[in-house]
């Protein structure tokens, strides 16, 4: 058989006697054709395996079906898990993905946009959390009438739709376990300060603390840039200021910090592990709770107590709301939705000195 490759519409219309334009029509699902004729068309099809071309269709209708989705790094679990939703909606609808990663480097993504808009995606998925220095190449796209959909980012000034998750009460959450548990003293290591997750999460655990009549102590929080080793280095960090309570060490401190809120599970994995060379013990001596929930999380030792994001809902409400703005434009209107956390509870986590409730 000829690859299928090779075989043209001409082919199809010469071997069944017929048009272009009625292969065309046959191709398309036009009711203006014989059943007869659109039987036989439709035999030759498979018998020669012919494909019809997917840019000449979408020049002829004008639609691709593409979306294009640009993120920042794909080997990252948040991200992932955000093209992973955004690709089965996709599908669902009978679009297709054609991704880019900038690898964290901004200065990629005006390149991203100038190759999707030439292969015309029909619009376009932010997966990144931050902004960053320059933006014009973004306004410039909106202000094109482009649909674009962003998830867990904000572009200042500009009405754009974005799908993210309640940072703040997944902070408050996560702070708010630790003091029903009789923690008082609750040290942080969040994220890069110019993440909007960071900073609602961080808002969060200062919510926290306020409603139980506890002042944020800037000297209990330190900053990683969410690896392994940026929690392993906070955490040494910590406790080499004094403000983590060290194994036989500090034992006069009127009210020694007992637990650790870590903005993500990777450096609450590596703190975790710099909490084990010092000689204490997780969780009798010090109570983690990570955020995200990624697999090792249940893996680590101990299985790290965690609030976990829905990522994959992300990516798939992102993707369905995309492709809203794509065929319904005159009914599009921007919105901000927030999807909840859930605390997952595992055994890095317990009672602290005062059990009691907290006003």
């Amino acid at each position: 058989m000829t690859a299928s490759r090779q075989i043209t519409i001409n082919q199809v219309a010469q071997e069944a006697g017929v048009s272009v334009q009625t292969v065309s029509r046959v191709l398309n699902e036009r009711p203006d054709v014989s059943p007869e004729t659109r039987r036989k068309v439709q035999e030759i099809i498979t018998r020669l395996g012919y494909q019809p071309s997917a840019i000449a269709r979408g020049l002829a209708s004008r639609r691709t079906r593409s979306l294009g989705l640009i993120t920042a790094d794909f080997s990252d679990y948040f991200f992932t898990q955000v093209i992973a939703g955004a690709e089965q909606e996709a599908r669902k609808h009978d679009y297709f993905l054609m991704l880019g990663s900038t690898e964290r480097n901004p200065k990629d993504e005006p390149e991203y946009l100038r190759l999707l808009t030439q292969r015309h995606v029909e619009g376009i998925l932010f997966a990144r959390p931050s902004s960053e220095p320059d933006e014009k190449h973004l306004v410039k796209l909106l202000h094109t009438g482009t649909p674009v959909v962003s998830t867990a980012y904000y572009l200042e000034g500009e009405a754009l739709t974005v799908v993210d998750v309640n940072n703040v009460e997944g902070g408050r959450q996560a702070t708010s376990y630790l003091l029903e548990l009789g923690h008082t003293c609750i040290g942080m290591i969040r994220g890069p300060s110019s993440w909007k997750s960071v900073i609602d999460r961080t808002q969060g655990y200062r919510l926290a603390l306020e409603a139980a009549g506890i002042s944020l102590d800037p000297r209990l929080v330190t900053e990683g840039d969410w690896s392994y080793r940026s929690g392993y280095q906070a955490m040494r960090e910590l406790l080499e200021r004094g403000s983590i309570i060290r194994k036989g060490a500090l034992q006069d401190q009127p009210d020694p910090c007992t637990a650790l809120f870590i903005q993500n599970d990777r450096m609450a994995i590596g703190a975790m592990r710099a909490l084990h060379e010092a000689g204490l013990r997780i969780p009798e001596d010090i109570s983690v709770v990570g955020y995200d929930d990624v697999p090792e999380a249940e893996f680590a030792e101990p299985p790290l107590t965690t609030v976990r994001q829905p990522m994959f809902e992300v990516g798939e409400i992102a993707t369905r709301l995309l492709i809203q703005a794509v065929e319904h434009p005159d009914d599009y209107c921007p919105q901000e939705l927030l999807l909840e956390t859930e605390l997952v509870v595992r055994h890095s986590t317990k009672k602290g000195p005062n059990p009691q409730p907290l006003p």
